[in-house]
């Protein structure tokens, strides 16, 4: 398994959480609660979960925390939709966050499905 400080993900995804973040810290979305806290911790997970897979050791482990990562990127934009919606995030930290947090997505939904890719062709070279 790659180490995840070598994976562009992995660095998408600490920019994602440190933009979010600061974005917070800048301005007041504390008037819905726990919106704040559950967008940081959304945010974080991805790094978070792409580092502990690439540590598993397996490429079927890997991947789980990968789709945990993806679903975690998922989540962030929810969180960041209903932060600019209802908690007055500003359209520009939403858009720029948003943005990262839908890039970060997709590089982990071509990460994995390449692995898949990759696993599959392995598999299919042990039959043939």
């Amino acid at each position: 398994m790659p180490n995840h400080f070598n994976l562009r993900v992995y660095d998408a995804a600490c920019e994602l959480s440190r933009v979010v973040h600061e974005s917070l810290e800048v301005h007041d979305v504390t008037n819905v609660p726990g919106l704040r806290a559950q967008l940081i911790e959304a945010a974080g997970s991805i790094a978070a979960n792409t580092a502990e897979g690439a540590g598993r050791g397996s490429a079927a482990r890997f991947l789980n925390h990968l789709r945990i990562a993806l679903g975690s990127a998922n989540e962030t934009r929810t969180h960041l939709t209903r932060a600019w919606s209802e908690a007055r995030l500003p359209t520009k930290q939403y858009f720029l966050c948003d943005a990262k947090a839908l890039v970060t997505a997709r590089m982990l939904a071509s990460l994995i499905r390449r692995i898949e890719e990759d696993e599959a062709r392995r598999e299919n070279e042990k039959h043939a």
